[in-house]
């Protein structure tokens, strides 16, 4: 047991024993080291992987570092797999170089570090060489994963085939799973972690929920642990990069993204469309991603440079794309007006003509018309920067120029503060330039020389270990192919003919089922048929006799059912209609069947509209009430007694005569009150009349006995 404290850099430093290759049982020198105490605390001559990932485990080690990251695993693909073995703090170490910036062999290391050095190294010394260097912060830490995990919640199995509890246990397991999706979002807040939540929803709780959490998984972990219990399960796992990264020790920091302006649209959902514009209106992609996290759609975008505009087509923005505009510093930009579908078609239509792109779905032709769209805004501006400052800025200094006034400077601030830049970069002393160019006359190809001697060696002795893998791991395939032609030819026949059995097997019980089935199918309709069989021999037998009336069936009362009687059983004068439901029908449905002249309706009147019943009552076709009499019916054959029939009808016609004696009367009364108000109209205008005579009159008369006094 290795016994570490808090304070410790622990080191492990390994190297591959001869005759060991990754692609068979490997075989490790290892040396446990203490960085910040500068000691060596355990050596192992021989150990395998899995003792190996033990040891970094126990010991709780910040690096493993290696001369050759390839002798633990055999192709890059393999390196997150062997990342989630160690522990989230372990951070694995090439201490010889990387791909870009080259490789320096490890005993000229050791040499350029002041570490002893006598002949060959044996493994334990390389290990324990390794290790030392990776404590002076020598070396490239091979980064698989992006700062950025996911954490899964979701059922631990399936509901079942079915029964009586399946809905029971359904409902348990999406309140469970929704619950535990609380807990941990709560968790995340607490942490104030910058995250995306997707949940598939159910009508009890959640299905699934998938956090993006934009944090590395060694931060994470500490709050937020994997499980699976019997109903619910919690899964945790780094999000990987595109190509793996080799991060200088010494700095741990990122090789900066391309500085190239862009206008880009987002049509966020769950199907996330991304288009990507540079500034003179170029198309440099349209796609879309299906259930994309924030941090993939920044991934993408940086790729091609850094955003000048971010556009989408709705507003309020979502605020998925604002956060995504707030990482690159983006201004954000939606039309005025909600662009309509045909516009999209057209704006999409026009750029495949222009630029030969074509949108695959909607999510890409909304992405590349708010992009468009973005651009043809500031468009005017951008092409006026061209033309004054061609001659005077390349083009990259003219897209900061517009990127400024996207911004929102004029375009006077912009052009001065491109020149403050400018100034700044270029202003170096007589001293240093002097100084620099002495040193580079000196040195330059003695640098260049040993730079390529190192780079081509290190190259050759790479190839040379691939080569040496890759023979042993061919061997170990062609020994496996004829083991395997062996074992083929051993049992092909065996194997053959117990698939026929098999197949014979599962076809026969396949027929058996299916004829089973079909004949409880055939036994069901026999049965059914057997009772429609006496029924309609029923109906048909009173048809025949004396004493049943049949009637002529309309299902809704409605013109296509009247017309689809009509035409199957000749409707006609003198027809007596069963209508099997009187709601819906109006004055056209009314006049419809009016027009077949029909004697009299069975049906239900008060489902009649008011309007049809109205227009019935008019026309004098009684309507009978079917719940008061014995009615026969199998589908469109109907019969009734006719005894009922006549009672029913007389009842009808006796309720129609009265509301037209009813109607009558009222229109009587109705005259009459006309006729009195016309006569009480007329004697008041005459009581006026001779009120106004026999006033005129006293006037005259007090006029003539003025004139004789």
């Amino acid at each position: 047991m290795i016994c570490i404290a808090e304070t410790d850099l622990i080191i492990v430093g390994i190297d591959i024993l001869p005759q060991s290759s990754p692609s068979g049982v490997s075989h490790y020198a290892v040396c446990v080291y203490d960085g910040a105490n500068v000691k060596l605390i355990q050596k192992y001559d021989k150990v395998n992987l899995q003792k190996l990932i033990g040891i970094i485990r126990s010991s709780q080690a910040n690096f493993l570092a290696s001369d050759n990251i390839y002798e633990l695993v055999k192709n890059p693909s393999q390196i997150p797999h062997l990342c989630l073995q160690l522990l989230p703090a372990t951070k694995l170490v090439q201490v010889t170089g990387s791909p870009i910036h080259g490789f320096t062999s490890l005993p000229k290391l050791m040499k350029q570090n002041d570490l002893p050095i006598s002949g060959k190294l044996s493994p334990i010394e390389a290990a324990e060489a390794c290790a030392i260097l990776a404590s002076r912060k020598l070396g490239y830490i091979v980064e698989p994963f992006e700062d950025e995990t996911k954490v899964v919640v979701s059922r631990s199995k399936a509901k079942g085939p079915g029964g009586w509890s399946q809905k029971r246990y359904g409902r348990l397991i999406d309140t469970t799973v929704n619950q535990e999706a609380k807990n941990i979002e709560s968790i995340i807040v607490e942490l104030r972690f910058d995250f995306d939540k997707r949940a598939v929803k159910s009508k009890f709780g959640a299905q699934k929920v998938v956090f993006s959490i934009y944090a590395p998984i060694d931060s994470v972990t500490k709050r937020i642990k994997k499980r699976k219990g019997e109903i619910c399960q919690v899964k945790i796992f780094p999000v990987n990069k595109e190509r793996v990264e080799f991060i200088p020790l010494s700095q741990q920091v990122k090789v900066k993204s391309s500085l190239k302006r862009l206008i880009v649209g987002i049509d966020p959902g769950l199907t996330v469309g991304l288009s990507i514009l540079d500034l003179n209106g170029r198309i440099l992609k349209v796609s879309s991603y299906r259930e994309a996290s924030r941090g993939q759609i920044i991934r993408e975008i940086t790729q091609y440079g850094k955003p000048t505009l971010i556009c989408v087509d709705v507003y309020p923005y979502p605020s998925y794309v604002e956060k995504i505009a707030a990482a690159f510093n983006a201004r954000l930009y939606t039309p005025r007006s909600v662009m309509t579908v045909s516009e999209k078609n057209e704006i999409s239509r026009k750029l495949a003509m222009q630029h030969g792109v074509l949108t695959k779905n909607a999510h890409q032709r909304d992405s590349l018309a708010s992009a468009y769209r973005g651009y043809t805004k500031f468009r005017s501006e951008f092409e006026n920067i061209d033309r004054k400052y061609y001659n005077e800025y390349d083009k990259s200094l003219r897209d900061e120029i517009k990127d400024l006034l996207v911004r929102g400077k004029s375009l006077t601030e912009a052009t001065n503060e491109i020149e403050e830049t400018l100034k700044e970069e270029t202003e170096i002393s007589p001293v240093e330039v002097l100084s620099q160019e002495t040193v580079s006359h000196q040195s330059q190809e003695k640098e260049i020389l040993e730079k390529r001697s190192f780079i081509l060696q290190e190259q050759l002795d790479w190839e040379r270990r691939k080569n040496t893998e890759l023979n042993v791991e061919l061997k170990e395939l062609e020994e496996k192919i004829e083991y395997l032609r062996e074992r083929l030819s051993e049992g092909k026949s065996e194997y053959i003919e117990q698939i026929q059995r098999e197949k014979a097997y599962i076809l026969r019980e396949n027929q058996i089922s299916f004829l089973q089935e079909k004949v409880k199918q055939l036994e069901t309709e026999l049965t059914r048929s057997s009772g429609r069989v006496e029924e309609l021999k029923t109906v048909t037998w009173l048809r025949n006799r004396e004493g049943w009336i049949p009637l002529k069936v309309i299902k809704k009362f409605t013109k296509e059912e009247i017309e689809k009687t009509a035409e199957t059983y000749d409707l006609g004068p003198g027809d007596i209609v069963l209508i099997l439901d009187t709601t819906g029908g109006g004055g056209q449905t009314v006049e419809k069947l009016l027009s077949y002249r029909i004697k009299a309706i069975v049906g239900d009147e008060n489902q009649f509209s008011y309007y049809a019943k109205k227009k019935l009552v008019e026309e004098q076709i009684p309507i009978a009430n079917p719940n008061t009499v014995e009615l026969k019916r199998i589908d469109e054959i109907a019969v009734i007694r006719e005894e009922d029939l006549i009672r029913i009808l007389e009842d009808a016609i006796e309720e129609i005569e009265e509301i037209v004696i009813e109607e009558k009367k009222s229109f009587l009364d109705s005259l009459l009150d006309d006729y009195r108000k016309e006569r009480r109209r007329e004697i008041a205008e005459y009581d006026e009349k001779l009120l106004s005579e026999r006033r005129r009159r006293e006037n005259i008369t007090d006029d003539d006995d003025e004139e004789e006094t």
